[in-house]
């Protein structure tokens, strides 16, 4: 049927996207509210700060594999795509997390909390600089076009499985990265991402072992 699930390794990165748009729009809304007082909200320090910790892991991690794995793959099928300028983007995209993780860090030892939000701030605001124009160049002529391609289908599930292992090998913890990117999408993008195992998925992140762990975080995720 035409409306059944196709997988696509494009859509799904242009999903990341999203998710990691939201992360850095709700990261730096908060950080300036933070600003303008001085200090973060008591109530929500913990959750802010995993929040945080969250998009670092997963945007470093979806950076390297797009170095290390999709990038190298499809260079030959669509060597158009400005992959060097992508590649030095995310060098500029590094550097802002090594600040932001510095102020985390600053952070979770209870440093100069207005110096260390100025240090998060500036971390961001690197990110944020380029980010549009350069997911707008993945998505258009790279992840918008891989369907074209015609890969066969079990080509494309091998891709999206060993996709998923680098991506779980190169982030963490699991139990912040996981809510992380499930609630930072709509529930239509979400129940596409977790087909297949909806049920799998939402055990494991409801268990005594993970809850307690990430629902700091719910203020500012998706319900």
């Amino acid at each position: 049927m035409s409306d059944e699930y196709q997988p696509d390794i494009g859509e799904d990165y242009i999903r990341f996207h999203k998710v990691m748009t939201r992360g850095l729009e709700v990261s730096l809304q908060n950080i300036d509210m933070f600003l303008q007082v001085g200090v973060i909200e008591k109530l929500n320090r913990e959750g802010f700060i995993k929040y945080v910790q969250s998009f670092s892991s997963v945007l470093q991690g979806h950076h390297q594999a797009e170095d290390e794995s999709i990038f190298p793959y499809f260079k030959n099928k669509l060597p158009e795509v400005p992959y060097e300028r992508l590649t030095s983007e995310h060098v500029i995209f590094n550097d802002g997390l090594q600040e932001i993780n510095t102020g985390i860090e600053n952070l979770m030892s209870e440093n100069d909390e207005l110096e260390s939000l100025k240090l998060l701030k500036s971390g961001f605001d690197k990110i944020d600089q380029i980010w549009h124009p350069h997911i707008q160049i993945e998505n258009t002529q790279l992840y918008e076009r891989i369907r074209s391609l015609n890969i066969d289908l079990e080509e494309m599930i091998r891709l999206q499985k060993d996709d998923k292992k680098f991506f779980q090998e190169h982030t963490g913890p699991a139990y912040l990265v996981m809510p992380f990117v499930l609630y930072n999408l709509s529930p239509e993008d979400r129940a596409i991402l977790t087909q297949g195992s909806p049920d799998i998925v939402a055990k494991q992140i409801l268990s005594r072992d993970w809850k307690d762990r990430w629902t700091p975080m719910q203020p500012f995720l998706l319900k």
